[in-house]
């Protein structure tokens, strides 16, 4: 992402947040010992929060 916009910056710390939750919750950081299913579930995680902040974020405040 090249320039982002206060919204994009907010959403990206809102996915890193729940990101580090869902790697806390698993109770190993060793990422070489992941399952398919937990990286793919990570990944799930990670976007789908960054999409939903965005989501709210530009319902309150469209970028046009």
């Amino acid at each position: 992402m090249i320039d982002p916009n206060e919204h994009e910056v907010a959403a990206l710390r809102q996915a890193s947040a729940v990101g580090g939750e869902y790697i806390e919750s698993l109770g190993r950081t060793d990422l070489a010992q992941w399952s398919e299913q937990e990286w793919t579930t990570l990944i799930d995680v990670v976007v789908t929060a960054f999409q939903d902040h965005l989501r709210e974020a530009y319902t309150e405040f469209p970028p046009f």
